[in-house]
């Protein structure tokens, strides 16, 4: 269980609650909104608690308050369930009901439909679906993970080690694109990728090669 702190400070005089949080961006690597999220660098500030709390809970996460007692996520869907109907469950349900569907054109659209819910749950989704044999799933994929940026650098970095050889590709492709967005780290892939460069599947080694030159060329503009 992830937990994400709960800060309580002042803005112009008035109590307010922040929360670390991360952007969440298009497939035109434009910010469309910020999300609670324990590696986050970016915040959200709330006027209420409960705000707060809400919104960390919505995103998949428990929480920590300001005085330091821990909160569940459970506790909240019990309430909403109380009060009507557990909307964002239903959605939920709905599409993870669908991610592996036989019809390779209604799975990729759930995997691109469950990228917009950023959660641990779907994150291991996503990755997994990066080593499918149908293209269009491991595209819309990739494109969830990218959204997502330098949070789930860490896991790219572990992934590039897969047994699977799609898969490993498949993370090329991501990297790759995380060439575009500015806010990620780009030279902690230099390393790894100098690796893959001598992988045992040829693909994945004339990707790497690839994957690398771009990789440093970005590195050496932001210096």
């Amino acid at each position: 269980m992830q937990y994400i702190p709960i800060k309580k400070s002042e803005d112009n005089g008035k109590e307010v609650f922040e929360v670390a949080a991360i952007p969440l961006k298009n497939t035109n690597k434009a910010v469309v909104q910020k999300i609670p999220h324990p590696l986050g660098t970016d915040t959200l500030v709330y006027e209420t608690l409960e705000d707060a709390k809400d919104a960390i809970t919505r995103a998949g996460f428990s929480y920590v308050l300001p005085d330091g007692q821990k909160g569940s996520k459970a506790t909240v869907k019990q309430k909403i369930v109380q009060n009507g109907y557990n909307y964002e469950q239903i959605v939920l349900e709905s599409i993870k009901d669908k991610v592996n569907s036989s019809n390779s054109t209604v799975s990729a659209a759930a995997i691109l439909a469950l990228s917009e819910f950023p959660s641990e749950e779907t994150f291991e989704i996503l990755f997994k679906k990066l080593g499918e044999d149908n293209d269009q799933i491991r595209k819309n994929a990739i494109a969830g993970i990218c959204r997502y940026g330098n949070i789930l650098t860490d896991r790219l970095i572990k992934t590039l080690k897969s047994p699977n050889w799609v898969t490993r590709n498949s993370v090329l492709s991501c990297i790759t694109n995380l060439t575009e967005d500015e806010s990620v780290e780009i030279e902690r892939f230099i390393i790894p990728l100098g690796e893959t460069c001598n992988d045992s599947n040829t693909i994945v080694q004339a990707n790497a090669l690839s994957t690398i030159a771009k990789v440093y060329q970005r590195y050496k503009k932001q210096k």
